[in-house]
C-alpha cells in the first residue's frame, strides 16, 4: 500500500493514451485490484494483464528471504490457480506481515501461469549481481521445471540502476543459452512527473524516513 498510489482507472487510461495495446497489475503479494484493473481496461480498449509480484521463500512455513518474482495468469485456469496462491501465501505463509510461497506452492498452483525471473529484488537478479551465476542458473531451471519451457521469460529493465545493468548482462546470457525470450518491463509506481515529491514522501512513510534525508527515491 505504501509503494504506489496510483489509481488502476488512471493508470489504464495513461496507458490507453500512449497506445499501449495492454496493462499488467503486480501487485507485491496481492491481487485486489484485480477486478477493477479488469474493468478499467476495458472501458479504456486495452486489454488487462494479471498478474501478482509474489514473495518467494525456501520455505513459505518458516521466516526467510523473501525474493520477488513477477508472475502472469496465461488465461483462466491460470487466474484461479494464481489467485490461490496469493491465499495460500497469507493462510500459510504469512511472515512479518508478507505473503510467503515457496516453489512446492508454486508447483501446486503452476498451470496457466507464465512466469518472469523478476526484478532486480528476484533471487534470479541477485545471484548475478553478487557474481553467483551456478546460482542464477539453478534458479531458472526451477523455474523452467514448475512452469514448463515455454511458460518462463526472463525480464530485462532498463532503469538507470547500475547493478540492473550488471542483471541484464547476464539475464540475457542465460536467457540465450536456455533457449527462451526476453521481456522487456517498467515498474509504475506513480503516473507523471508532477508526482514525483508526493511519492517520495510515501515512501518516507513506509521506509520510516524523512524527505530531508529519504532511505528510498
Amino acid at each position: 500500500l505504501l509503494d504506489g498510489a496510483a489509481k488502476i482507472d488512471k493508470l489504464a487510461e495513461r496507458a490507453a493514451s500512449f497506445g499501449q495495446p495492454a496493462l499488467a497489475l503486480t501487485d507485491h503479494g496481492v491481487m485486489n485490484g484485480a477486478v477493477e484493473l479488469y474493468q478499467a481496461a476495458k472501458k479504456h480498449g486495452i486489454k488487462p494483464i494479471q498478474g501478482c509480484e509474489v514473495y518467494v521463500t525456501d520455505d513459505h512455513t518458516k521466516r526467510g528471504k523473501r525474493h520477488h518474482l513477477t508472475l502472469i495468469a496465461e488465461n483462466a485456469v491460470g487466474y484461479r490457480n494464481l489467485v490461490k496462491l496469493c491465499s495460500s501465501g497469507f493462510l500459510e505463509g504469512l511472515q512479518r506481515g508478507k505473503p510467503t510461497v515457496d516453489a512446492g506452492l508454486m508447483d501446486r498452483y503452476s498451470e496457466g501461469i507464465i512466469a518472469m525471473t523478476g526484478c532486480l529484488a528476484s533471487r534470479f537478479c541477485q545471484a548475478l549481481v553478487n557474481d553467483r551465476e551456478a546460482e542464477a542458473r539453478s534458479v531458472a531451471d526451477e523455474l523452467l521445471q514448475i512452469y514448463g519451457h515455454d511458460n518462463v521469460f526472463f525480464e530485462v529493465q532498463k532503469n538507470g540502476i547500475a547493478y540492473q545493468e550488471k542483471a541484464n548482462a547476464g539475464i540475457v546470457k542465460i536467457a540465450r543459452e536456455v533457449g527462451r525470450p526476453l521481456v522487456r518491463t517498467g515498474d509504475v509506481h506513480y503516473l507523471r512527473r508532477e508526482d514525483y515529491d508526493n511519492h517520495t514522501a510515501l515512501l518516507c512513510v513506509q521506509t520510516k524516513s524523512t524527505l530531508a534525508a529519504p532511505k528510498m527515491t
